[in-house]
């Protein structure tokens, strides 16, 4: 009897050490708190999924030829693939213009940078396969729902006062404290994780086809849309905007449902605790209503100007320097200076695409749109909540790219690459059954 690629990897998947390893690398991404720090350019740090991912990387290359065909009949992780390996030849250009530079170290750390994405690809590669049962896929989906359920109620808990800072001082003092439980003290990380822990849960919500336990994700969501709020995440905020305008043209009946069951259910928990009504206040307060310093900033609907300076937080004058950096070394246009090398200027642009182009260059940058553009164009008509949520997602996070780098591998975003991956896989996969 002949077997198909796709039964050796889903029999591969069966590997008990594999299926413990793809368990745990969701888990990581909700805990992002040291395993084991060591020292070479000061406190550096080693997380759960530094560990797990040598167990991906053997099992890849293990059977390298049978992962690869499979990837190969999968757009959206054939495309990332692409944009990786693409990633792992400009890192060879980071190498030597380092070496040149006498900075070897910094080099150390743009490789651990690349091989944090090769982890995170392969988990969402490994798990694609993994979901070949619908027992699987609901264990797997309530796995996500209760951890997102845990990490709200941490974050909850810590404004509250009931859970203290989890972080070193060095982080304290570096993010002023911020409340973030366990996925990283940057507002930007808890925002994100939450936005997409948000549309994930209401695309499987809605599938009928799903069967799912509903009770756990009102309660997820619930939590959920609170820590966003509590975030402070500007750019979170801007994401929320675009997905539920897309959620509202495309699923009206549904986005009317949702606004008046959420509504009910944030309403009764912040009655219920108006500690976190105080603290919601006070963030959306001190992140946007204080820092708007005109009115007239948010009357015209042709100029925004005086509001994007106001709200982004320097990001203006930071787009700015990035955009004459580049026009003074038009060089890097076509293939960037390397990958994870911001030499001659030093600093992140807090804009993927700008970011993009400086490291990879234009070739860089339309391999990585041609990734993200992939989720748009995979069929889902069987599935239209689910549609509705890939599509969703992927709009959100190309909008609030502008703004910041948070699918990508710098050290203050942790695992969301790796968590938005995981996502789209659950609300892909149940398409291999309905084709």
């Amino acid at each position: 009897m002949n077997i198909t690629n796709r039964e050796i990897l889903e029999k591969i998947t069966d590997d008990p050490l594999l299926k413990v390893v793809l368990w745990l690398l969701i888990f990581s991404y909700f805990y992002n708190l040291p395993v084991m720090s060591y020292s070479i350019t000061g406190d550096n740090e080693l997380r759960l999924y530094d560990f797990l991912g040598v167990v991906l990387l053997l099992r890849y290359f293990q059977y390298f030829k049978y992962v690869n065909l499979g990837i190969d009949k999968v757009i959206f992780l054939r495309r990332f693939r692409d944009f990786a390996v693409y990633c792992t030849i400009s890192i060879i250009l980071t190498f030597l213009i380092f070496l040149i530079k006498d900075r070897f170290i910094k080099f150390l750390q743009s490789f651990l940078y690349l091989y944090h994405m090769w982890v995170f690809f392969l988990g969402a590669v490994f798990l694609y396969f993994y979901l070949s049962t619908p027992k699987r896929y609901t264990r797997i989906f309530t796995f996500i729902t209760i951890l997102v359920l845990a990490e709200g109620i941490l974050v909850i808990g810590q404004n509250i006062g009931v859970f203290p800072f989890l972080w070193s001082d060095a982080y304290y003092k570096a993010y002023s404290g911020f409340l973030s439980g366990s996925v990283g003290p940057n507002k930007i990380v808890i925002g994100m994780m939450m936005l997409i822990s948000v549309i994930l849960l209401l695309g499987i919500l809605y599938e009928k086809r799903l069967k799912v336990p509903k009770y756990l994700i009102y309660a997820a969501l619930t939590v959920a849309v609170i820590c966003i709020l509590l975030s402070g995440s500007r750019t979170t905020y801007v994401g929320v905007g675009v997905f539920l305008v897309y959620f509202l043209v495309k699923r009206t009946a549904r986005f009317i449902q949702f606004a008046i069951m959420g509504s009910f259910f944030l309403v009764a928990v912040l009655y219920y605790n108006p500690t976190v009504l105080s603290r919601v206040s006070d963030t959306i307060n001190g992140r946007i209503i204080d820092r708007i310093d005109e009115p007239d900033d948010i009357k015209s609907a042709e100029d925004f100007t005086g509001l994007y300076e106001d709200l982004g937080a320097g990001r203006k004058e930071l787009h700015e320097n990035y955009v004459h950096f580049l026009l003074n070394n038009a060089w890097l246009l076509p293939i960037g200076q390397g990958f994870n090398n911001r030499s001659g200027i030093g600093y992140s642009a807090h804009n993927m695409y700008l970011t993009l182009i400086a490291e990879l260059g234009i070739f860089g940058l339309i391999l990585y749109l041609r990734w993200l553009f992939s989720y748009l164009v995979i069929v889902k008509r069987k599935l239209p909540n689910l549609q509705m949520a890939v599509n969703g997602i992927v709009l959100a996070m190309m909008v609030t790219l502008y703004f910041g780098e948070h699918l990508y591998i710098f050290r203050p975003l942790f695992g969301i690459l790796g968590f938005f991956m995981i996502a789209c896989v659950l609300l892909l996969a149940p398409l291999r059954n309905t084709s």
